[in-house]
């Protein structure tokens, strides 16, 4: 059973996605959880996978409204998991957001199973964001919730040593185990059609949730830079939903740059822009394993990211494999995009050796397997102590 949040567009989602359609169906039967059955990436979950809702399925009853009264949906929402998890027989549970492991964890308290926990997120900013009403017990459980798990996977080095510290788990605890990456998919994606902005003098992408986090406003503001100060003559197209998107179109009309951005929206296909843009910029001020930095390096197309906690140094080898720049600086980040303008084939000269490195890292059959083997070795476990 994976439990995740809904099925929406962000990477996340999309490698729940990848686990779904490639797990062997000869060892493995895929059920799906969501707190709510809605996502761009609904359509794309394989027709054999079942898929169950506690908002969705629950109906309304006095109960379920004597605990929302109380702010305890919560519960309910654990009952209704654990229900499921009991009346399929699940062996193993995977979650993989933050919101889904606190989920998960009360659901396998009520009916005992094995369970996977993922970590994508820097988990001090989600223990902020979700926890502002009683920040001691949030934290007190993400703890019960991560120490409770069988495993956890964290999507980077970084990150593996940033729950540790932030939860005191031991180390044997948690395991490195990056994303997943269809290099064939996207290649046949990317070929799918041309963009019509592909013959714009220099076109810039980005993509990601609209949020403050993802440091969209910086880059921005690098625009302004770029095009009212120095007079460079770029657009940048920025792929993306989110709570953010107002105070971006605010910025955009402030300074006047409707001729030189695009907010694009939500696409299925972003990678031929990713394939015929000049560069793509990741502006992110927190991040796991960037997927959206990842798929653009298997475009071969030239990577900016800011140097932010914890996945684009790691990707990036450093710096070797693409080039970084401080977080939350829009200068810095104009100078580096300006440079990309004026050495384009010293650019260019990157997107090899970054293309190798995530090979060797993040390739999707190779995953695969390693994760087969992680789940039937905690299936195993739990039929031994049930025997």
């Amino acid at each position: 059973m994976i439990v995740i949040g809904t099925m929406s567009g962000g990477g996340a989602e999309r490698q729940v996605i990848e686990i779904l359609k490639h797990l062997d169906r000869t060892k493995f039967q895929p059920f799906l959880y969501l707190a709510t059955k809605t996502g761009e990436l609904l359509s794309e979950v394989p027709s054999d996978v079942p898929i169950f809702s506690y908002w969705n399925e629950s109906p309304e009853s006095w109960s379920r409204s004597i605990l929302k009264s109380l702010r305890l949906t919560r519960l309910s929402r654990y009952w209704h998991l654990a229900r499921i998890l009991r009346e399929h027989q699940i062996d193993v549970v995977y979650d993989r957001t933050y919101l889904a492991t606190l989920d998960a964890a009360g659901g396998t308290w009520f009916r005992p199973t094995p369970r996977i926990s993922c970590c994508v997120a820097d988990p001090e900013l989600e223990l902020e964001l979700h926890s502002r009403r009683m920040p001691r017990l949030a934290r007190w459980f993400a703890r019960f919730a991560y120490s409770r798990a069988s495993l956890v996977l964290a999507n980077s080095n970084d990150l593996r040593l940033q729950i540790i510290n932030s939860f005191r788990l031991p180390p044997n605890h948690v395991r490195t185990f990056y994303n997943l990456v269809d290099f064939e998919r996207i290649e046949r994606l990317s070929n799918e059609f041309v963009p019509p902005v592909a013959t714009e003098p220099f076109l810039v992408v980005t993509s990601g949730r609209l949020h403050h986090k993802k440091g969209q406003d910086y880059l921005l503001e690098a625009i302004k830079i770029l095009v009212h100060s120095q007079k460079r003559n770029l657009h940048l197209v920025i792929f993306g939903q989110g709570e953010f998107e107002e105070k971006l179109q605010d910025i955009i009309r402030t300074h006047q740059l409707e001729p030189f951005v695009t907010l694009a929206g939500f696409v299925s296909n972003p990678f031929p822009w990713y394939k015929h843009a000049r560069l793509f910029v990741l502006p992110s001020l927190s991040e796991g394993l960037p997927n959206v930095l990842i798929e653009a390096i298997a475009c071969r197309t030239p990577v900016l990211s800011t140097d932010c906690p914890s996945g684009p140094r790691e990707i990036l080898d450093g710096g070797r494999c693409g080039h970084l720049v401080p977080p939350g600086d829009s200068k810095t980040l104009a100078d580096a995009i300006a440079d990309c303008m004026d050495r384009e084939s010293h650019w260019q000269s990157f997107t090899q050796p970054a293309y190798d490195r995530l090979k060797s890292m993040c390739e999707l059959n190779r995953g695969i397997k390693n994760l087969e083997e992680v789940l039937e070795s905690i299936a195993r476990y739990r039929e031994s102590c049930v025997d």
